[in-house]
């Protein structure tokens, strides 16, 4: 599953590149996208089409939206029209709350590393897409209230961390604004706490800086995460910690305008 830090182009070739969130696209370990044509007519609600992992053709897609968030719940099918369409994991598509995804045309000329072509939110017209793999880990998260004996609730996919082969252990923020920010501290293995704060910057989309070396030290850019997964209702606090060196996330989350609710993350 990789992570994709994305950018969009409109006003002409010439135009610049504006930020556009965090996507997760793919499901398969050490095999990266190539390709992916898939619209929608019904606002985003689902996706269809074609994706096309490396070393293979085209196979089906189709994809159905969470709700109004921007996870998929993605089928794929190979095989031809009559056969079965099996489970393709969850995938992030789009970064603008309450505007859904309606075609999505991008490809890869570098095994996977990056994706460029176009797409298109509902009501719009087509605009540039240029998406480049990002480091760190994604999670399928699950939600728990009601007790320690009530059901588990499936989350969303969640971004965290921004490194490469060194997971993150423990989250401790909080906002003073309704989660506009997120300010606290994190911690990656094999390392001590470090300073966090996060800005909002699209659908559950935050950009995120670190600070080491004390209180007056600089603030270092800590890459795109999503945090949280639901629609106009965002993430005031999450205080999770890992005992495998990041695999697994335990702890608890909240929205605005609730208490605490468990929360637990399995990196995928």
């Amino acid at each position: 599953m990789a992570r994709y830090t994305v950018q969009n182009q409109w006003g002409g070739s010439s135009a610049p590149w504006n930020d556009a969130g965090l996507y997760i696209l793919g499901n398969r370990a050490n095999q990266n996208v190539m390709a992916i044509d898939v619209t929608s007519s019904d606002g985003g609600a689902v996706l269809t089409g074609t994706m096309t992992y490396s070393g293979e053709g085209p196979i089906g897609f189709k994809g159905t939206r969470r709700g109004d968030s921007t996870v998929y719940e993605v089928e794929n099918q190979w095989g031809g029209s009559s056969a079965p369409w099996r489970p393709g994991g969850d995938f992030v598509i789009g970064s603008r709350a309450g505007q859904g995804v309606v075609g999505l045309d991008v490809s890869s000329s570098d095994d996977g590393k990056t994706l460029t072509g176009t797409m298109t939110y509902e009501r719009e017209g087509p605009i540039g897409f240029k998406g480049t793999q990002s480091g760190g880990d994604s999670y399928n998260v699950e939600n728990q209230w009601g007790g320690s004996s009530a059901p588990w609730n499936k989350a969303g996919i969640w971004a965290l961390g921004d490194r490469n082969g060194q997971g993150m252990i423990g989250l401790d923020v909080t906002s003073p604004d309704g989660g506009k920010t997120l300010e606290g501290t994190m911690q990656y293995k094999n390392e001590g706490p470090i300073g966090f704060r996060g800005k909002l910057s699209g659908a559950n989309n935050y950009s995120v800086e670190n600070q080491w070396g004390g209180s007056s030290a600089p603030w270092n850019k800590a890459g795109n995460w999503l945090i949280g997964d639901r629609h106009n209702q965002n993430i005031v606090a999450v205080k999770v910690s890992s005992t495998d060196n990041g695999k697994n996330l335990e702890g608890t989350c909240t929205y605005a305008g609730e208490g605490p609710v468990g929360f637990k993350g399995v990196a995928n």
